[in-house]
């Protein structure tokens, strides 16, 4: 408890930082929760830099010229209340408080008024992605820069630096000035921050995507009426309820057609299909559900939608019992004792349809009974549709029945495409991918995927002509991604052809950029040929050897056989050799593995220098491991939403580890902020990089405040890609980390790696290309490691690198998220970095 009349200081272990405009402040290490900060506050800190009693800050805050102009008369109550708070907060603190951290100051700059930089005033400019400020007994100390130097910003100033963060240019910047400083002063101050890098020049993502589009050829008018063109028939109406706004619902746009084509177009005659259009709830309800009345819902539950369909679904039948529900998807489970608990716990479910959809969905409506505005299932001919339960109403209860399970069809080619039908021609104006099947099935039975359920399946192709069909529509409609949705692409020649065609279509239409697939387990060197056409079409893709775990006990349990290990490495080396981006597929929390499992799988791939993307294990419920029988066995345990929990080899605990751990691998090595130090350790000084990895997350778990820039690192990085204060304090805070709990020589050798690993992170004060001297050739070095030579760096001579940005790093977008990558774009270009595939900013 801080006694009344103690004298306070600021808590100097504190960051200033700014997101969005606004200011917080708070611990590197999320110790405390980080506190808003407005400018006033800003302000008002400066008073504390000094050991100082309450009422005298106060009043010498209330005597400032700055305060009366910049907040005029405020009550002396409301400074002290804002006071408690910044002292609740722990951002001020009694005299006496200890720091854990001593404020590294370097050479101490002053701004000044002389700059001869020229302004363009109508640009937009940003402070630098890694600023971050603290208070000293100084003042401000902003300490950043490579060359370390720190700069003192005073209050007359500080005002200008954070007035780029209000205003979208810079212009308007000088209405948030300090009010006792000129103009003349502020844009002064405003050109030597430029100048020095901590303001930086803002990039137009939006003005570059504006001008591309102009360039485009104007998409296909629609060949088919919108849902409020329609004229409501004296039929039933058929509503299909997609649910990702961003995507073409490939599975209900089937439905769609097989409805219209099944038995000559009979069921026409007595249903009206509404078109799909992707719409809020709320506005389906207002909008073509007011329109048309009561009628058929679709739903197509995933594990991401059904929440939001069920919910619609229980609204529905609450507001007309006249409504029938009929609930399919990989997310409405098969099993019976799955199946019954389905349709107890959801009482607004009438129909669930298991497996393919698009036949037993035809035949249950062919059993749909109308006179005149009425209409009712017939009980009696919807038992003899196969591969659905539902409730029977017959008998005047609701008795849940199984029906017999339904083949597969033998060619999906019956069902027309929904692509070239015109059912996606008014789904909504913010598509971003498209999905295609060129076959269907699985030859494979691995237990955690719903293929699996249908183990040793003949896998049945689509004709090439509607492939190629479906592929131009898509670019024509100008979708930026497409997601091929085949459980082993690559697994045929045609494959090729498909690629190919693919690059043909955005050679002449400008679209798709990105392609999302599920490549074949047993890879083949077609995989090669298909990611080399991708590559050279400028398309961003990458060769994904889907392995999910090397661990022997893991991979019996859930009853998969991987690639040879032979057969991977000389896949790899191909890879390698033509310069195209290879990655593997990790999965976390499978039956069977362990925390030493994941730390060699995860080994392997830094001795191999493949990317890994890991994914946690959800239960997919028709998948072999969510059968009742299997998930007992193992003792798996889930939470709400699927996700496994704990299964018999691991505990929840050790699974939040196993997560922790892959977080951190993914900063260290996938986006490379420690990449060439970890190899470097493991080369030199046989210390194993995930040892290294695993031992400096149980380190800053326990004790994070001596490292709080690695602290940081390790639990933001991923979602916030910044390291405050800049990447030299970052590497001379590893380079401690380093010395601190390992026996290595703080010798030019190390000096060279920590120095070659911070140059090849984005910086935007620095113009690139960047060529730069070592004094140990670290480009020798890596290649030859890579290769197995015991070559010792601290033995060559001098070197030169060349470090690039072709890819636009330091001016991408912080809210841009690619569709979908199993690659990791951080680390610039250099003869050591990783090949990547193409990329757009």
């Amino acid at each position: 408890m801080m006694v009344q009349d103690a004298k306070l200081i600021v808590n100097t272990d504190y960051f200033i930082i700014q997101r969005n405009g606004r200011f917080f402040a708070g611990t590197l290490t999320g110790k405390n929760q980080p506190i808003p900060l407005e400018f006033a506050d800003l302000l008002f800190l400066t008073f504390f830099k000094e050991t100082v009693s309450r009422e005298t800050a106060i009043k010498s805050f209330l005597n400032d010229h700055t305060t009366s102009a910049l907040i005029g008369n405020v009550p002396v109550s409301a400074i002290e209340s804002r006071l408690m708070q910044l002292i609740q907060a722990g951002l001020i603190v009694s005299e006496g408080y200890e720091p854990t951290q001593t404020l590294n100051i370097h050479e101490l700059i002053k701004p000044h008024k002389d700059s001869s930089y020229e302004l363009d005033e109508n640009l937009g400019y940003q402070i630098h992605r890694n600023f971050a400020f603290q208070l000293s007994d100084k003042g401000y100390i902003v300490n950043f820069t490579a060359e370390q130097r720190a700069y003192l910003i005073e209050p007359e100033c500080l005002f200008s630096l954070l007035s780029v963060t209000q205003t979208d240019n810079l212009k308007d910047s000088v209405k948030f000035k300090n009010p006792v400083i000129s103009e003349a002063e502020h844009w002064a101050f405003i050109r030597w921050f430029i100048e020095q890098g901590l303001i930086v020049a803002k990039r137009s993502h939006a003005d570059k995507e504006a001008v591309e589009q102009q360039l485009l050829p104007q998409k296909p008018q629609a060949s088919t009426q919108s849902w409020q063109e329609l004229q409501k028939l004296d039929k039933v109406p058929v509503y299909f309820v997609p649910h990702t706004e961003n995507h073409y619902p490939l599975a209900l746009g089937l439905i769609y057609t097989a409805l219209q084509d099944f038995d000559g177009g009979s069921l026409v005659d007595k249903i009206q299909l509404i078109p799909i259009t992707y719409l809020e709830p709320q506005e389906f309800l207002q909008g073509p559900y007011r329109k048309f009345g009561a009628g058929i819902w679709l739903f197509s539950n995933y594990l991401w939608s059904e929440e939001t369909n069920l919910a619609m679904s229980k609204f529905i039948k609450q507001d007309s019992p006249r409504n029938i529900t009929i609930h399919g998807g990989p997310s409405t489970p098969d099993y019976p004792e799955k199946c019954e608990e389905f349709f107890v716990k959801n009482t607004s479910v009438d129909i669930a349809v298991h497996a393919e959809g698009e036949v037993s969905i035809s035949e249950v409506l062919n059993a749909l009974r109308v006179d005149g505005s009425n209409f009712q299932m017939d009980f009696n001919s919807l038992k003899l549709v196969e591969g659905i339960s539902y409730r029977d109403y017959s008998q005047g209860t609701s008795q849940i029945v199984h029906t017999a399970k339904r083949t597969r069809m033998k060619d999906p080619n019956v069902i027309p495409s929904p692509y070239m039908a015109g059912v996606f021609d008014h789904y909504g104006d913010d598509v971003e991918a498209a999905i295609i099947e060129s076959n269907r099935g699985c030859p494979f039975g691995c237990t955690f995927c719903d293929w699996g359920s249908a183990i040793n399946q003949k896998v049945r192709k689509f004709d090439m002509d509607r492939v190629k069909q479906e592929i131009e529509w898509i670019a024509q409609h100008q979708s930026k991604v497409l997601w091929i949705a085949d459980a082993n692409f690559g697994i045929y020649d045609r494959d090729i052809e498909v690629a190919e065609y693919i690059i043909e279509m955005k050679e002449k239409y400008g679209f798709p950029q990105e392609v999302v697939v599920n490549y074949t387990k047993n890879t083949t060197v077609r995989l090669v040929d298909i990611i080399k056409v991708f590559s050279d079409g400028g398309i961003i893709s990458q060769g994904v050897i889907s392995i999910q775990t090397m661990d022997t006990q893991t991979l019996e349990v859930i009853d998969r056989k991987n690639i040879k290990l032979g057969k991977y490495e000389e896949l790899r080396d191909i890879f390698m050799d033509l310069k195209l981006p290879l990655s593997t597929d990790l999965m976390l929390g499978l039956p069977g593995t362990s925390m030493e499992a994941l730390k060699n799988d995860l080994q392997h791939y830094i001795d191999a220098d493949v990317p890994v993307k890991a994914y946690p294990t959800q239960l997919l419920p028709n998948s072999p491991m969510a059968d009742p029988e299997y998930m007992r066995k193992y003792k798996i345990e889930t939470y709400d939403d699927g996700y496994l929990k704990s299964t018999y080899s691991y505990t929840e605990a050790d699974l939040e580890q196993m997560k922790l751990l892959y977080k951190v691998f993914t900063m260290c090595d996938g986006y490379g902020l420690l990449r060439y130090v970890i190899r470097f350790l493991q080369w030199e000084y046989n210390i194993r990089a995930i040892d290294f990895i695993y031992d400096l997350m149980v380190r800053l778990q326990t004790t994070p405040e001596p490292y709080p820039r690695l602290t940081f690192a390790m639990r933001f990085f991923e979602t916030d890609k910044c390291v405050p204060s800049g990447w030299s304090e970052f590497y001379a805070e590893l380079k401690r980390y380093v010395l601190d709990h390992y026996d290595v020589s703080d010798d030019s050798a190390f000096q060279t790696v920590l120095m070659v690993n911070q140059a090849v992170m984005p910086e935007e004060s620095t113009t690139y290309p960047l060529n730069m001297t070592t004094e140990h050739n670290f480009e020798f070095y890596f290649q030859r490691r890579q290769k197995g030579e015991p070559v010792s760096l601290s033995e060559l001579g001098a070197g030169e690198i060349t470090i690039s940005d072709p890819d636009g790093m330091i001016d991408i977008d912080d809210s841009y998220m690619q569709y979908d990558s199993h690659q990791f774009f951080w680390e610039l270009t250099s003869p050591v970095s990783r090949i990547r595939s193409a990329f757009t900013i």
